[in-house]
């Protein structure tokens, strides 16, 4: 009886539930790779790109490595201009400069400007200099831009004595940097007028000198 007994306990304790089966280690997640970001450029970025783009705009030997950089941290150079004058290339004043000086705010775009132009005696590149000036004015006004440009180009017309459109870029270049900005429209439309007639002027001016076809 007690080895019938013992044997149905085995038996029961044989037959008693299983344990659990150990869960399945978990598969890890994966690390991302990190996207890479573009380079961010530095004023001194900006100086070595403005060293390299404005060789033709400035005194022969000179240099605005320096300059440019503390230009570029003290006024606090927009991310978008750093990154502009960072790229320009070697004497490349006429095609860069003017854009990228249209992205600094207008007392920082002065002093940059004045910087390049510091040292020099060179009326040639005086008049470069001040075409860059014109090129890099944005104004509210379309006919006041068309007579801009019209200036800028006339600049390059050797049929006029140098000092001549050199001083015709000082007066066009000092007279715009005033500030134009949320004109009432009756002085709007006055400027408007007034530019459309002296861009008049101005072509008759360019035909009588030979510059223009």
């Amino acid at each position: 009886m007690v080895r019938a007994l013992a044997a149905a306990a085995a038996l029961a304790a044989a037959c008693g539930p299983a344990h659990a089966p150990s869960p399945a280690p978990a598969t890890p997640t994966p690390t991302p790779t990190p996207t890479p970001t573009a380079h961010a450029h530095t004023c001194a970025d900006a100086g070595a790109g403005l060293e390299r783009g404005t060789v033709g705009v400035r005194a022969p030997g000179s240099t605005v490595l320096a300059a440019m950089r503390t230009r570029c941290l003290e006024d606090a150079w927009p991310a978008e201009a750093v990154a502009c004058f960072a790229a320009m290339q070697l004497d490349a004043a006429d095609r860069d400069l003017s854009r990228c000086a249209t992205q600094l705010p207008q007392p920082a775009r002065d002093r940059m400007f004045d910087t390049v132009g510091s040292g020099s005696n060179d009326n040639r590149i005086a008049l470069a200099l001040v075409r860059a000036r014109l090129g890099a004015l944005t104004l509210p006004v379309a006919a006041c831009d068309r007579f801009v440009a019209a200036v800028s180009e006339l600049l390059a017309c050797e049929h006029i004595p140098l000092d001549v459109r050199l001083s015709l870029g000082h007066q066009t270049s000092d007279f715009w940097s005033l500030p134009t900005a949320n004109l009432a429209p009756a002085a709007e439309q006055h400027m408007s007028d007034v530019c459309s007639d002296s861009l008049g002027k101005l072509q008759q001016r360019a035909q009588d000198a030979g510059c223009m076809p």
